[in-house]
Formats: structure tokens, C-alpha cells, sequence
């Protein structure tokens, strides 16, 4: 009977342990890097009370039977963290960042030396920790360290062969201010460099484009005299002249003629007025054709359809205007269908000669000048390029002065930058206030074999255990995980589950209480069996 009590009191300590783990889960729901464990419960040892047996098939023998067993309640079975990556939370700092992966900054205390990784264990037997949170900031020495104080371990770059060291790790620290006056001086004089090819790529640029213009202005210059000159032999200039002064009376004999309808002298002189204005113009738009369309001029043969057109044309009007639709109706009606057509064929023949043709003199004129247009665009272009180009190169100059000035002063204490840049590769790069970046080292991640084989250590650092395995150590971006700077990895902590193993928690331990009670009656009832 009293298995039963100690069945109880193992329920509940093994209840109180879990509720320890969750309640340490939601504690620490808001502590970056945080890993949620889970507990399991398993079965104590077990008494027999009668043991088994395989049985007898002889004559007179018994059947088998079973063992019967008493346990003595429940213990832990495991305690395991969920090491997948917790959710991203956003950091104005360019120095705090987080693993997007499996992998473990390594941090600790200052070693005697570097720590060379030629070894299989030199991780776990260093004394260095693992970590997931990468809240980092600069000491008053120089080095890289967490908010625990402990400094961050990753490859030291060098500066003047521009590699990192991966065959050792080392505590990164800031350069001094001597090697950041080395690399600004070197990077003003890069910057002069750049500058000074970039001043003569536009100088180039220009030559070559004012060639290309003043090429494109000749052929256009020669161009529009070929247009002048066949303009003049035509004789276009008086032709149009002509045109325009035929329109004019043709408008003036036209509003006479409006203002009396019934004159039909002046309705007379509007004709007139009007068949010389269309003969003018006609005849302007065959010149014109010789200038913007010579093809479609030579597509009329004979020659003398075009003129043809146009008298027909005329003839059709006259007809026309000489006949009374009062007199004959039906034959009125066959004059205006025949002078409809005649005017369509006549006005076809006026809007071909009237395209402007690819090969034209006038179209190769137009094409020449939208060319030295476009040229004369690109050189002003080029021009301010060039300008802009010596500006630069008086600024970087200036710069490059300045910065020898300056680093007359330098010496070997600490370098200061006025900004940090975490890429995901792990290179942290920091930014003077006079523009200058150097590479201040790369942050070395960690792995092992077997994560539930870590042990927590104090704050969220974690040691090797003897079940996790070596520790191996990576460059960041590859399978391993990548480093996201201004990120912090939140608490791996789910509220709801977490709630849900509260209240199943209580209520197991609740019925384990009720076990010691009723066997606490139990008891008492055997007690007062004697009165």
C-alpha cells in the first residue's frame, strides 16, 4: 500500500521538474538566442510480485504464467532544446547580427595565444563557449566582445595581403589608427586613379562624339544644298509664291460671290479663281514630288496620265457647272457621279506624288538634320560629363591631401569608425567618418555533430558535452548558416504550446496528489480497523 504513496510522491516531483522547464521557457520567452526545452516523463523501476513461467506440456503440468509487477511511479525520461532558428527581430545597431542556420558563434575569455584549429577537439578542450546571440559591441581595447564581456572569436584579416587566417582563431580587434591611415591613403590614391581614367574616358568620349557631330553637320550642310539646288532649278520658290497669291484671289472672289449669289459674273470669277489655284497647286505638288517622292512620280506611265487626270478632272467640273438638274434630273444625277470619280482618280494621283519617300531628297535632308540634332544632344551630354569628371578629380585630390595630412598624426592606438557592416559571409567592415572602410575581420560559427549533446552554462552560452562531439569551425554563408547584420534571433518559445503543457502539467500533478490522499485514507482505515 505504501508503493502507492512513493508512485505519488515520484508523480509528483516529476511534474514539479516540468513545470520547472516550462516555467524557465516562458521566463525567458523575451531572452535573445533563448532554446525551448521540452521534458518526457518515463516509467520507475518495477517490483515483482510473482514471477513468470514458460510452462509444462508433460502430463500433470500447468500452463504458462505471466510475471506480475508493481511499479514504483515515474522520473525524468529527457530534457531536449529545439535548436532551429528563432524569428528575426530587427536591430539599429550595425554590430548586433544572428545565425540564419544551425551554426554557434564562439566566444570566452582572452587565450595565451591564438588558437590553431589543426586539432579535432581544439574548440572543446579551449575552454571557449558557443553562443547564438550575437549582440556585440567594441570594448575600450579594441576587441569585439558580447554583452557578457566575452570576446568574439573569428579569422584576423591581414591588410596588406588582404586574407583572412582560417588555420587559427583569434579574438577581433580593431585595427589602429596607422593601418587605417595606410588604408585610406591607399584608398584616396585609388580614388584619384579612378578618377583621372574617369576624366579621360570623357575627354575620349567627347573627342570621338564632337567628330561624330561635326560628321553628321557636313552631310547635312551638303545635303540641304542638293535640296536647295533642285528646289531652285524647278523652280519651287515662285511656284509656291504663285500658289498663294491664286488661293488668296480664289478666297477673295469666293466671298464676293457670297455676298451676292445671284451675281453671275462673280460666281464666274470665283471659278475662274478657283481652276487657276488648282492648276497652281498641282503643279506645285508634281515639283514637289521630284524632291520627296520620285519613285511614285516615275510610277505614273505614260508620264502624261498626270496631267490627264487632272483634265479630266476638269472637264468632269465644267460639264457640271454648265448643266441644269432642273432641265434633265436623271442626266444631272450621271454628270455628278462621273465628276465624283473623276475627282477620287484625280485626288489619288495628289496623295501619292505628295508621300515622303526613304530615298528622297527632302527625307534624306529631315534624316540629316534629326542626325545633328541627336549629335549635337550627345556632345552637350559628353560635355557635362567632362565637367563632371574634373570635379571629381579636384574633390579626390583634395581628399588625398587632406588624408596625408592627417596621417602625419597617426600612430598605433585603436582606429575609430563611426559605423559597422556585418555581411553575411561574417566580414565586419567598418566605416570612418572621413569615408574610409577596412575589413576588420571575419566572425568564425561553430558546429556540432550532436546539439542535444550541448550544456547550458551560465547567461546563453553553452559547452560541449561528452555526447555532442567535436566542434567544428566554418566560414559563415554556407550550408551551416548565414550571418544577417542589424538582425537578433527572438526566443525560440511558443506561448501556446507552452501554455497548453502548463495546464496538463497541473493537472497531472494534481492527480498524483490525490493518489498520496487517498492512500494517507487507506491507511487510516487499516489504523482504526482495532478501537
Amino acid at each position: 500500500m505504501v508503493r502507492s504513496m512513493f508512485a505519488g510522491v515520484a508523480g509528483l516531483r516529476a511534474h514539479q521538474s516540468k513545470m520547472d522547464v516550462i516555467g524557465n521557457n516562458i521566463a525567458n520567452v523575451n531572452t535573445w538566442g533563448f532554446k525551448a526545452g521540452s521534458m518526457s516523463f518515463k516509467d520507475a523501476m518495477y517490483q515483482n510480485s510473482s514471477s513468470g513461467s514458460g510452462g509444462n506440456t508433460e502430463a500433470g503440468g500447468i500452463g504458462a504464467v505471466n510475471a506480475n509487477q508493481v511499479g514504483y511511479g515515474v522520473t525524468t525520461g529527457a530534457i531536449t532544446y529545439d535548436f532551429s532558428t528563432g524569428s528575426m527581430a530587427p536591430s539599429a545597431s550595425g554590430l548586433d547580427c544572428m545565425i540564419d542556420g544551425t551554426g554557434f558563434f564562439i566566444v570566452g575569455p582572452m587565450l595565451a595565444s591564438p588558437l590553431s584549429l589543426s586539432g579535432e577537439d581544439a574548440v572543446k578542450s579551449s575552454g571557449l563557449y558557443l553562443s547564438r546571440v550575437g549582440k556585440f559591441k567594441v570594448d575600450p581595447n579594441g576587441y569585439l566582445t558580447d554583452d557578457s564581456g566575452s570576446y568574439v572569436y573569428g579569422f584576423t584579416y591581414n591588410q596588406t595581403e588582404k586574407k583572412y587566417d582560417t588555420a587559427t582563431l583569434s579574438p577581433l580587434k580593431l585595427p589602429s589608427k596607422a593601418d587605417l591611415a595606410s588604408e585610406a591613403s591607399k584608398q584616396k590614391s585609388d580614388n584619384v586613379a579612378a578618377a583621372l581614367k574617369a576624366l579621360n574616358d570623357a575627354n575620349n568620349a567627347y573627342n570621338t562624339q564632337n567628330s561624330a557631330f561635326a560628321a553628321a553637320k557636313d552631310a547635312y550642310i551638303t545635303a540641304q544644298k542638293n535640296y536647295d539646288t533642285a528646289r531652285a532649278t524647278e523652280g519651287i520658290d515662285a511656284q509656291e509664291t504663285l500658289t498663294k497669291n491664286n488661293k488668296a484671289a480664289m478666297e477673295t472672289a469666293y466671298t464676293a460671290w457670297q455676298s451676292d449669289l445671284t451675281n453671275a459674273a462673280k460666281m464666274t470669277a470665283y471659278y475662274t479663281a478657283s481652276d487657276a489655284y488648282e492648276e497652281a497647286n498641282y503643279k506645285l505638288i508634281q515639283m514637289n514630288a521630284k524632291l520627296q517622292a520620285p519613285k511614285a512620280l516615275a510610277g505614273f506611265t505614260p508620264s502624261t496620265i498626270i496631267n490627264q487626270y487632272y483634265t479630266e478632272y476638269k472637264t468632269a467640273l465644267n460639264t457640271y457647272r454648265s448643266a441644269v438638274e432642273a432641265t434633265d434630273p436623271d442626266a444631272y444625277k450621271l454628270l455628278k457621279e462621273d465628276l465624283d470619280k473623276k475627282q477620287a482618280d484625280w485626288q489619288t494621283a495628289q496623295n501619292k506624288l505628295s508621300v515622303l519617300e526613304d530615298d528622297s531628297l527632302l527625307s534624306k535632308r529631315d534624316a540629316l538634320k534629326v542626325k545633328v540634332d541627336t549629335e549635337s544632344a550627345k556632345l552637350s551630354a559628353a560635355s557635362v560629363t567632362v565637367d563632371k569628371a574634373k570635379a571629381s578629380l579636384e574633390a579626390a585630390q583634395k581628399a588625398a591631401s587632406k588624408t596625408e595630412q592627417d596621417n602625419s598624426k597617426a600612430d598605433d592606438s585603436l582606429g575609430e569608425f563611426s559605423s559597422y557592416a556585418i555581411q553575411r559571409d561574417g566580414t565586419i567592415q567598418g566605416t570612418t567618418s572621413g569615408g574610409v572602410s577596412m575589413v576588420i575581420g571575419k566572425i568564425a560559427l561553430g558546429s556540432v555533430q550532436n546539439t542535444g549533446g550541448l550544456e547550458k552554462e551560465s547567461g546563453y552560452y553553452y559547452t560541449p558535452g561528452a555526447s555532442s562531439g567535436n566542434v567544428s569551425v566554418f566560414e559563415a554563408g554556407g550550408s551551416e548558416g548565414r550571418i544577417m547584420g542589424n538582425y537578433l534571433e527572438m526566443a525560440k518559445v511558443d506561448l501556446a504550446t507552452e501554455m497548453t503543457d502548463m495546464i496538463t502539467t497541473q493537472r497531472g500533478f494534481q492527480a498524483n496528489s490525490k493518489i498520496i490522499t487517498v492512500t494517507d485514507q487507506m491507511l487510516e482505515e487499516l489504523v482504526n480497523m482495532k478501537r
